[in-house]
């Protein structure tokens, strides 16, 4: 739990230094949508650290997320270009192709031997190009589909604001379900024991190509289920949806202690670590300090919204630096155990000066 709790007192400062630098960061409108926004990182961060903990990498999380999104545009949006049909039709199929997408990855993974990252990295590539097709490089608005409810409404409104967002209450949904299947159930033992040795794992009995398929359903799945909130949020698809949000689930995870060598990882740190990720995002845009140039004249410095991928790239370095230099330390303080002065020997007994030696000896 170090890392976690180093990992929350660095959110904590963060915020702290946030709101000193613009009070408006805490403001109820800025904190609904931040919560907002890490709820929906949050669901597919944790999918992917299922993936991550078995020492496997999902790279088609983002399209994934974005193909849900423009099959419900299409399937359900009243608008232009959509079939109008009932969102009871078009959230199921949609999330129904999601874990499919998840079963065909994990089988060509784990039945051809094939890499992970070259497996999703043609699936990130290839349902992109079916989010482009079926949207014609264009967008798909969802209209009045009464979908858009879904981000935008909540419970305890207060000034036209719901204090507690239905992403959240998803997210909260997908942590207490994750908590237990990943640290209460025997499934969550073997995606560990996977993860920490995969050789071991299966000479003790586990299914390993079963257990490592179901890891990347859930993953495609979750995805799939932040698809549809992401889809009521934006109100309109296009194939751009979901890029570059895989490296936002996989920041995430790692920021939350879970290792890219597998076998490490908590539900708990995820979420931290997708807080973390999106404080850092709306900070770029909230932060501000102002000061008085050489002229006299009362200014404001504010941090340029280009240097995002800047900051986001060199936490994703940071992290997996750390990790290494976690497991470097680790593994010279096991080798230092190990290699310790052996214990003493307990020492023979031997006959005292009073005593004679028997006629045999």
């Amino acid at each position: 739990m170090r890392r976690e709790l180093g990992m929350s007192i660095a959110l904590v400062v963060m915020c702290l230094g946030l709101f000193a630098s613009n009070p408006d960061f805490l403001g109820q409108s800025n904190a609904i949508n931040l919560l907002r926004q890490i709820s929906m990182l949050g669901i597919f961060a944790i999918g992917i650290s299922f993936v991550i903990i078995t020492g496997g990498i999902d790279l088609s999380i983002g399209s994934v997320i974005g193909l849900t999104g423009v099959l419900i545009a299409k399937i359900s949006s009243p608008a232009a270009g959509g079939m109008g049909l009932s969102l009871w039709i078009g959230i199921p199929v949609a999330l129904a192709v999601a874990l499919l997408i998840g079963l065909i990855q994990g089988l060509l993974i784990t039945r051809l031997s094939l890499q992970p990252f070259i497996v999703t990295l043609g699936g990130m590539l290839l349902l992109r190009g079916i989010s482009q097709t079926i949207v014609e490089g264009g967008t798909l608005s969802l209209g009045g589909s009464p979908l858009l409810d879904l981000a935008n409404g909540g419970f305890l409104e207060i000034g036209g604001d719901p204090l507690i967002p239905y992403p959240f209450l998803i997210f909260a949904a997908v942590i207490a379900l994750g908590t237990y299947v990943l640290h209460y159930t025997v499934f969550g033992r073997y995606l560990y024991a996977i993860g920490g040795n995969r050789d071991a794992a299966a000479y003790s009995g586990i299914d390993v190509k079963r257990v490592e398929t179901a890891s990347y359903v859930i993953s495609a799945g979750l995805g799939g289920v932040a698809g549809v909130c992401y889809a009521s949020y934006i109100g309109q698809m296009s194939q751009q949806v979901g890029v570059a949000y895989e490296l936002y689930a996989i920041a995430a995870a790692v920021l939350g202690g879970c290792s890219l060598r597998g076998g490490e990882g908590t539900v708990l740190g995820v979420v931290i670590g997708s807080a973390v990720m999106r404080v850092i995002d709306n900070g770029i845009n909230m932060f501000q300090l102002p000061y008085v140039d050489d002229e006299g004249i009362p200014r404001t410095f504010r941090l340029d919204p280009n240097w995002t991928f800047v900051i986001i790239g060199t936490v994703i370095l940071a992290a997996v630096i750390l990790d290494q230099v976690a497991h470097l330390v680790q593994a010279k303080r096991n080798l230092r155990r190990a290699g310790g002065p052996a214990p003493p020997a307990t020492p023979s007994v031997q006959p005292t000066a009073t005593e004679k030696p028997t006629a045999d000896a």
